[in-house]
Order: structure tokens, then sequence, then C-alpha cells
């Protein structure tokens, strides 16, 4: 499968924030991020680092 698991980069600390994320869209300056049920969370983030190989994508704050 090809859903990502999306981490937030905070001073120097990785946090995890969704899992089995299908799409990433931004939104003003903020990423909605949708999972494969549809539910939705907004993040106040910019992307950072994708690693598909991983199935991890990384923002910052």
């Amino acid at each position: 499968m090809c859903e990502l698991t999306v981490y937030i980069i905070e001073d120097g600390r990785e946090e995890m924030v969704m899992e089995d994320v299908a799409t990433i869209r931004p939104e003003g300056d903020k990423l909605v991020l949708t999972d494969l049920l549809g539910q939705q969370k907004i993040v106040a983030a910019s992307f950072h680092e994708l690693k598909l190989l991983e199935h991890k994508a990384y923002l910052r704050k």
C-alpha cells in the first residue's frame, strides 16, 4: 500500500501526527491530512521531507 505515516519535527523532536494518510493538501498556511477512511486533521506546518521507501512524510512547525 502507498499510505504514509506523517511526522512533525519541532525543537529537534519527531512526533507522529497521523497514520494511513492518503492525501496531504495545502490550505493557506496549513496542511490538511486525510486518511483512508476520510478522517481529516489540519496542522499548522510546512512540508519538510518525503521518504517514499519508508512511507513517511515529515512536516516542520
